[in-house]
């Protein structure tokens, strides 16, 4: 990895008297002067291009395992550090500690990266445009970021590209979590640049004079807390990135239910890296756990703020709203029951297929207290072939407009079912409580995020539920391409006219996502009531028989759609243990925006 040439760095400082030394880091040749205050010191310089004379050819990331310790009295690296990964920064700082004596400094320039955002969102600047003049030309926002373009094209060299990045305080925390004792800002040598200072130990009075320095930047808590951790990772002689390693700390500790051991080192790893929106997020869920509300809320609008990507910023509004829940089931207040207008009071006929006397008879008793106020008629299909069959017969004996098809198995948790229902039917032409505005398979849920829509619960065996979110971000979506077909609502002469295709779908599969595709195909609007609250038996599966109708349904619209998913596919969803049905019902307000 390293080549000693000329004079090794690795000799033994001089005796009393002998000049101070400098070690130049990647300065790229000693034609280049120092600051004046190297001026009669003595300068090695360390770069990784043997062509430019280099006293050492070496990686800085080596300078550990390359160099004496206690051998220079001062590191310079100018527009250096940048060059480095992240994670690298760190073995450059230690490699500096390393050589330098207990008296002795870093002086380190690199570019502002923050004040350059600032200054581009400020000026409307586009990231092509020239920022400031060089020796070597114009300087575009681009080269501040990513590394000097020409040089890099010119050099064909990827060490001279930008691999991180600094503001004030990320160096500041680099330099005070690898060891570094006191530190000091001064005024730039260049536009938007950092100048720092940073001493092994401390600066005497004689040096603070000669390079100008006033006091040292005092340590704010959020860099003192990084300190633990980032001396933690090294000692264990790991090379893993320390947030990375405090985030898998948090995480484990997390699972195991230790609330407090993780939101410990969620803030270690906060304090070294603020802006990482997963982190914010863990912090706000260990707090939720502690029952820390207020300070859970902070956690999750803080996250939010970041502008995290999918899923994490949908599991974050989730738990941001099932927090407010949680507030809400403390202070005694429940959630708003909907009034079942005067004019949606229409009749209803509810149609399901069962052979399970135990099923239908609880399901007829919920529908007859769900629609106590609203005139029903229950029809029931012991004999069917299939859904398809038996719907489309359960159909021809409807006497009411409105018909509610429903697997025997679907528990409805809202009390005001009938009124948040028969809203939905009058603005819609088909309703389901879960749905997609894009098919990419033989699962209405193969789409994924940003097309899915609504939520189904399954019981957890504890009284509980486990929910998932699929979108509720409002009360109703509309114009989806298919629905679900565990509660689907429509009108009779709709449902008459489409039909369950029954020769096709033989089975209990896919008749659903077949009909709803029909119905939106002709320009019905297909919406999810998100505000209804449904469970469903959890043993469904997806075997051999939904692998058939799967390929059958695919076969029969693929002139339309062509090739999608013919296996199951699994896409990221969101997913809540909640503790009871008015916990649900409090969350899913929320997450809507709120009721009167």
């Amino acid at each position: 990895m390293f080549e000693v040439l000329k004079n090794p760095i690795t000799r033994p400082p001089g005796g009393k008297g002998a000049a101070r030394r400098v070690l130049n880091v990647g300065g790229g040749s000693k034609g280049v002067a120092l600051p004046p205050h190297f001026q009669d010191w003595e300068q090695l310089l360390l770069d990784i291009d043997p062509r430019v004379g280099a006293d050492l050819v070496c990686d800085a990331r080596a300078l550990r395992e390359s160099a004496a310790s206690n051998s220079f009295d001062a590191v310079y690296c100018s527009h250096n550090l940048e060059h480095y990964y992240r994670h690298d920064v760190d073995k450059v700082l230690q490699g500096f500690l390393h050589v330098l004596k207990a008296e002795g400094f870093a002086e380190i320039r690199v570019p502002d990266i923050a004040e350059l955002i600032k200054l581009m969102v400020r000026g409307e600047l586009d990231i092509e445009q020239e920022i400031y003049k060089a020796n070597v030309g114009p300087i575009t926002a681009h080269d501040m970021i990513y590394g000097y373009a020409p040089e890099i094209e010119a050099s064909g060299q990827d060490f001279y590209a930008h691999k991180t990045g600094f503001s004030r305080d990320s160096l500041l925390r680099a330099l005070r979590s690898n060891g570094f004792g006191e530190i000091y800002f001064t005024p730039s040598l260049a536009m938007l640049e950092l100048h720092a200072f940073a001493f092994k130990t401390k600066a005497d009075a004689a040096m603070r004079a000669t390079l100008g320095l006033g006091e040292p930047v005092a340590t704010q808590a959020r860099h003192e807390a990084a300190l633990p951790a980032r001396r933690a990772v090294h000692d264990t002689g790991s090379e893993a990135d320390p947030v990375e390693a405090l985030y898998q700390r948090a995480s484990a500790a997390f699972g195991a239910g230790d609330w407090g051991r993780a939101a410990a080192s969620t803030e270690q790893a906060l304090a070294l890296e603020p802006a990482l929106p997963a982190l914010h997020y863990l912090l706000g869920c260990c707090r939720l756990e502690q029952t820390e509300h207020a300070s859970a809320l902070q956690s999750f609008a803080r996250c939010l703020e970041l502008r995290p990507k999918y899923p994490l910023s949908a599991e974050t509004r989730a738990r941001q709203a099932l927090c407010r829940a949680r507030i809400d089931l403390a202070n005694g207040r429940a959630a708003a029951i909907e009034p079942l207008s005067p004019q949606h009071k229409q009749p209803m006929s509810v149609l399901i297929c069962s052979r399970s006397a135990q099923r239908l008879a609880q399901a007829e008793a919920m529908y007859h207290r769900l629609l106590a106020e609203v005139p029903h008629e229950i029809i029931v299909i012991g004999d069917a072939r299939s859904h398809a069959e038996g719907y489309n017969r359960a159909l021809r004996q409807a006497r009411h407009d409105i018909v509610l098809l429903a697997h025997d198995d679907a528990s409805i948790l809202s009390p005001d079912f009938a009124a948040r229902l028969l809203r939905g039917m009058s603005r819609h032409d088909l309703v389901g409580i879960a749905g997609t505005r894009k098919l990419a398979g033989g699962a209405w849920h193969f789409a994924g995020y940003p097309h899915l829509a609504g939520q189904i619960g399954i019981p957890t065996g504890d009284g509980g539920y486990g929910v998932t979110l699929y979108d509720v971000m409002e009360r109703e979506t509309k114009r989806l391409q298919a629905l679900d077909g565990l509660l689907l609502a429509t009108r009779r002469e709709t449902a008459l006219r489409l039909g369950f295709d029954e020769a096709v779908f033989e089975g209990r599969h896919l008749y659903d996502l077949d009909f709803s595709l029909r119905a939106s195909q002709e320009g019905l609007d297909c919406a999810t009531c998100n505000d209804i609250l449904v469970v469903r038996d959890p043993q469904g599966s997806y075997d051999e028989h939904w692998l058939k109708y799967s390929q059958h349904f695919l076969d029969k619209h693929k002139s339309r759609f062509g090739p999608m998913q013919s296996v199951f596919f699994k896409p990221k969803l969101v997913s809540l243990a909640l503790r009871s049905a008015e916990e649900w019902r409090l969350l899913t307000q929320h997450l809507i925006g709120g009721e009167n």
